[in-house]
């Protein structure tokens, strides 16, 4: 990549450091990767009033707007209006579409800006799901230069959307294979578990995401539940996610169910992490990921544990995760809502310890293969100098 920035690029994403998601997460790597080519800032939301309305994370400026009532929509417009006024920059990077999103859009093209939209989440945000919002929301949705698509599920919908082909990248999300590694030994993982508060005489499955109705966090819990009285070894779960009512994407109806149901197991068997910025720490030292969804993007954790050469089980979703996964080889599938296969695999990895080295090796190869971050950062650079 030469290095030059000559082209400067809004970044937009839904939160930003140190409120953290997947999409944040890959935001920042990107940025991480290409700022010594092009000039970034960030526009961002936040449900939080003591996070300061402007400030710099790893040099990068961010822009932030307060949501969480209506008069807040009136200050957001004044707020994106006057980074347009203040900032300079060629290229507005769309992480996600919603209706935010469509005023970004507008008043992009009125400050005759580049648009790119990535589309994150199947059946929300791809090109067939925002045709079907309104004409409207799809009239602004097409307006953008260029689209990106983060698994071959998006690239159907977008052709099916009859929006021009030619507009369309496949870019997968990236992980950084040198943070998100294995750990070399047994030791190694035992202490790394010490210094997080975690039993070391226990197998753990890892879960990671907020806790909604289509993560189905609650799935896993089932699963454990009906197999852990059959295997040998203790048997535990760890989840990392947000419990947070005030977080638009938790359910808080089903937190509490989980909490009521399972309180006895809370802090021996089952623990609750509300955030990190470690997360690789806690992909290194479990022995099982689960990621139970009903619907995804292109799920940052799957690739980020099968990078730790973490046995993966996930649901089988169309175009998504059957892209990235061949089950049996570099990982598990089942289908959606099947507590009890989910149970079944999580008895076979757990109970065959050749069997999960064999899948988490054949996993962090296929990473390292095809989701490396310089690689996912090298279509991006792309994408921007052709606009």
């Amino acid at each position: 990549m030469s290095k030059k920035k000559a082209i400067n690029v809004l970044m937009v994403t839904g939160v930003y450091f140190p409120e953290v998601n997947g999409a944040t997460l890959q935001c920042m790597r990107i940025i991480s990767a290409l700022k010594g080519c092009f000039g970034f800032s960030v526009l961002t939301t936040t449900i939080h009033k003591s996070l300061v309305r402007q400030n710099v994370v790893d040099g990068i400026d961010v822009f932030r707007s307060h949501i969480g009532n209506r008069g807040a929509k009136l200050l957001q417009t004044v707020d994106i209006f006057s980074v347009f006024f203040t900032r300079r920059f060629d290229i507005v990077h769309l992480h996600g579409f919603s209706s935010r999103s469509a005023l970004i859009v507008l008043i992009s093209k009125l400050f005759n800006k580049k648009i790119i939209i990535k589309m994150t989440s199947f059946g929300h945000d791809d090109a067939i799901s925002i045709k079907n919002k309104s004409r409207l929301f799809f009239y602004i949705f097409s307006m953008a230069n260029s689209y990106i698509g983060v698994s071959p599920i998006f690239r159907e919908m977008y052709l099916r959307s009859e929006l021009d082909k030619r507009k369309y990248y496949q870019v997968p999300n990236g992980v950084d294979t040198n943070l998100f590694a294995p750990l070399s030994n047994f030791k190694k993982k035992n202490e790394l578990r010490s210094e997080l508060g975690l039993p070391i005489d226990i197998s753990l499955i890892l879960v990671v995401g907020h806790f909604s109705i289509e993560k189905s966090a609650n799935h896993v819990l089932e699963a454990w539940l009906k197999i852990k009285q059959k295997l040998n070894t203790k048997l535990g779960i760890v989840f990392i996610g947000s419990t947070d009512a005030k977080n638009f994407e938790v359910d808080d109806n089903l937190v509490k169910s989980i909490h009521f149901r399972y309180e006895q197991f809370i802090g021996e068997e089952v623990f609750f992490v509300e955030k990190t910025n470690h997360i690789e720490q806690y992909y290194q030292v479990a022995d099982v990921y689960a990621l139970s969804s009903a619907r995804e993007g292109m799920p940052n954790t799957l690739l980020e544990a099968m990078s730790c050469a973490l046995p993966v089980i996930s649901t089988r979703l169309k175009g998504i995760t059957d892209w990235v996964l061949n089950h049996n080889v570099n990982g598990m599938m089942y289908d959606y809502g099947d507590i009890d296969a989910l149970g079944i695999l999580l008895e076979n990895l757990l109970q065959d310890d050749n069997l999960c080295k064999r899948i988490g090796s054949n996993a962090r190869t296929t990473i390292k293969d095809n989701f490396n971050i310089l690689s996912t950062a090298e279509k991006i650079h792309k994408i921007y100098e052709d606009l």
